[in-house]
């Protein structure tokens, strides 16, 4: 009966996650196609009027946000494929491509909480959640609908943004309690991370170890088409809202050093020299 229970919630997960991304990739499409009639595909790609920037990432967090992107994807693909093996022989060597991007992906995000927090250049100001945030959140949610041509701007990354990283970050961390409460190993003084995490509240709960596993993996599958469909924004966003920076940020092509001092020089002119948070109110957005 179980068996027969979690086949239907694997099958109705596969259609309901795939249903929803090719929704948001589909309304990602429609949302650039809308911007011509509304004036804002001429003026980025064609007049090459993009968001002014005031400053450049340092090289740390462009270094740690290349090394997730990769292990992200190498984590998605492989996690599909061993829900979809199209040659089973082949599950065992993902299983280990996964393992091994899981563990560098951990220690790559518990590193940049340690540069968010201690680094000299620390910046979680940056990706702080305020009440001028807050109150921009109406403004920046009708410039993305096309309801409104200006967009409040009030720190480096505009509430959304920091609000799509806080959840990023929430799901990363139980992504990761997941994907280690699936090892069955016994590498833990005789016990697996299984038995460890959740086989001592979860598995009594259920009345079994292997079918809180079981549950735990379902969890692991729904979160990982979460990543999927939310990096399916970001890239989008990154791209059609800011591509010069967006191009800095991954290395391809510098941005202009002459753009930088004219958003400084206009920042300093308009609003003084920061905002909340420390940062500059004419700052860089992302997306």
């Amino acid at each position: 009966m179980f068996a027969i229970l979690l086949a239907k919630v694997n099958v109705w997960m596969d259609a309901i996650f795939f249903i929803l991304w090719i929704a948001t990739a589909s309304a990602m499409v429609l949302h650039f196609f809308v911007g011509m009639p509304k004036g804002r595909f001429r003026k980025k790609w064609i007049e090459w009027k993009w968001p002014d920037h005031d400053h450049r990432a340092p090289f740390l967090p462009k270094l740690m946000h290349w090394v997730h992107l990769a292990c992200m994807i190498a984590l998605a693909a492989s996690g599909l494929y061993i829900r979809f093996p199209t040659y089973a022989g082949w599950r065992t060597p993902m299983r280990y491509i996964h393992y091994v991007a899981m563990t560098i992906v951990l220690l790559n995000l518990f590193w940049r909480i340690w540069y968010a927090f201690f680094a000299k250049d620390r910046d979680w100001k940056k990706f702080a959640v305020g009440r001028r945030d807050m109150q921009s959140m109406g403004g920046v949610a009708m410039y993305y609908a096309y309801l409104s041509n200006s967009k409040p701007h009030v720190a480096e990354y505009n509430v959304m943004q920091k609000l799509t990283y806080l959840v990023f970050l929430g799901l990363m961390l139980l992504q990761g309690f997941t994907g280690l409460a699936l090892l069955t190993q016994p590498i833990l003084f005789g016990y697996s991370p299984r038995e460890v995490l959740v086989g001592w509240w979860l598995g009594a709960m259920l009345g079994d170890v292997a079918i809180a596993g079981a549950w735990i993996r379902v969890v692991h599958y729904a979160i990982n088409w979460l990543f999927i469909i939310i990096t399916t924004v970001h890239f989008y966003l990154a791209l059609n809202e800011d591509l010069l920076i967006s191009l800095d940020f991954f290395g391809f092509k510098r941005y202009p050093d002459h753009l930088i001092e004219e958003a400084k020089a206009k920042a300093h002119a308009e609003h003084g020299d920061h905002g909340e948070h420390g940062a500059p109110v004419l700052a860089a957005e992302a997306e």
